[in-house]
């Protein structure tokens, strides 16, 4: 029999650098030990990412870290000496102690900008501070400055920076921008209002670990922008108001306290997904969360925390009222606490369109604590308080869930959408990577499990 032919490595290396571009960097990377022909393939992506944490790992010493951390901007230099492209579409770095590398830094912003670099991500933040919900990133200089040569590159499209200083007046020369993404450092709402008036190609605001001492309301303002997200921010402490009149906005996601405002009003007119992630703070938002609820009826797309479902069921009568969303995918979060149950039911019974759910099991986390009704009992409650609704009827296809790890709750609620889901096609386990319970009810890691792991 004839040797098989290498019908990838025989195509042009033109064509083999565009493939490569497409491709992740650190798999780009891995090509280069395919065959002789490809050890400089990788060499010319338009591509590029360079992430500290790739070489060093978190659970090593002191020395070892500075050592692996050497040999990673080694690396960076050593790569960019040899790039044979003329041309940069993405270009991302991830660096924690930026300041210990400056001239590396600069290095590799120069390389970016003199290659017409269309995407630029800058990451400067310290990977220990991002612990979900953690205050401590609050008022942390920007560990680095964006260099003045970048504001001179007009033909960005897409800007992200973590913990990158720059001057707001210089943004104003991006004319070509449509994504911008700001975390780790202080920004005003004046630098926010500044950036979507003048930037026109602007669709798309990003804002993590952000701070500042303003309101977030965006209310006068009719904005172009189709995404939104504010993930964990930090605004005036007695704010009352998070505004946003965008019309056109497809997509919002927020995450973080819910004490910080009493009014959430989310203007759109074509609403396509919406993702809420709330920290526990203070019982007592269930109005809040239900006239949340009804602003975004008409989302096709809902990712809901265990914060949600723990406040939403708190409601009393409100919760009665007749109200039907139109979510059409459905994700909650959830480690099927009884303080949550309550709250997974009154979702399918507003969902009557519901097609595909997903469960996405987590840890047991703070609790709100409520007094449950009389008849409410935990271990019975798949069977006697979760009902047939409409959308297990006539809509529901398709059911994930993530996590699974075999306890009673689990079995109990998937028996449930398999035993009441008519027209259920498809039902898809994600068994757990951790501890999984045993025949006789006891957490432990288990051979037979592990070995499932996966789809």
């Amino acid at each position: 029999m004839a040797p098989s032919k290498d019908k990838i490595s025989s195509l042009p290396n033109s064509l083999l650098s565009t493939i490569v571009s497409l491709i992740p960097f650190k798999e780009a990377v891995r090509t280069s030990v395919l065959s002789k022909c490809w050890i400089d393939i990788f060499k010319s992506t338009s591509s590029i990412e360079f992430d500290e944490l790739s070489f060093v790992k978190e659970c090593q010493t002191y020395r070892t870290k500075q050592a692996q951390r050497k040999v990673f901007l080694e690396f960076v230099m050593l790569w960019i000496a040899n790039h044979t492209e003329t041309f940069v579409g993405n270009f991302s770095l991830r660096l924690s102690m930026p300041g210990k590398a400056k001239k590396i830094v600069r290095k590799c912003i120069s390389f970016a900008t003199k290659h017409g670099v269309k995407e630029l991500e800058l990451n400067f933040c310290d990977p220990k501070l991002d612990c979900y919900f953690t205050t401590n990133y609050i008022n942390h200089e920007a560990l680095f400055e964006l260099p003045a040569h970048v504001y001179g590159h007009t033909g960005l499209e897409t800007l992200k920076l973590f913990s990158c200083s720059f001057v707001e007046a210089q943004l104003l020369h991006f004319h070509a921008l449509k994504e911008i993404s700001l975390g780790w450092m202080e920004v005003k709402l004046t630098t926010i209002k500044t950036l979507l008036s003048n930037c026109e190609a602007l669709d798309s605001l990003s804002l993590k670990r952000c701070w500042n001492s303003d309101e977030f309301d965006l209310g006068e303002e009719n904005l172009r922008l189709r995404k939104l997200v504010v993930d964990r921010c930090m605004f005036r402490s007695n704010s009352i108001y998070f505004i946003v009149n965008a019309p056109n906005l497809r997509y919002f996601y927020y995450s973080g306290l819910n004490n910080n405002f009493l009014v959430m009003d989310i203007r759109s007119n074509v609403m396509e997904e919406e993702v809420l992630e709330f920290c526990v703070e203070y019982i007592g938002h269930a109005l809040f969360l239900y006239k949340l609820v009804e602003d975004i009826s008409g989302v096709r797309a809902l990712v809901v925390s265990n914060y949600f479902l723990q406040v939403v069921p708190t409601g009393g009568c409100l919760l009665r009222m007749p109200r039907s969303l139109n979510v059409r995918s459905l994700i909650m979060k959830t480690s099927l606490d009884q303080y949550e149950l309550l709250g997974i039911t009154f979702l399918l019974n507003r969902c009557d369109e519901l097609e595909h759910l997903t469960i996405e099991l987590s840890h047991p986390g703070n609790y709100l604590v409520y007094e449950l009704p009389a008849n409410f009992n935990p271990e019975s409650f798949w069977t006697d308080h979760a009902k047939v609704y409409t959308c297990m009827v006539y809509t529901l296809r398709e059911v994930e869930i993530k996590e699974f790890k075999g306890s009673m709750n689990e079995i109990r609620m998937l028996t449930y959408f398999i035993t009441i889901g008519r027209i259920l096609r498809k039902m898809t386990i994600y068994l757990s990577k951790d501890d999984v319970v045993d025949r006789n009810g006891r957490y432990g890691k288990n051979k037979e499990f592990e070995c499932a792991t996966g789809q």
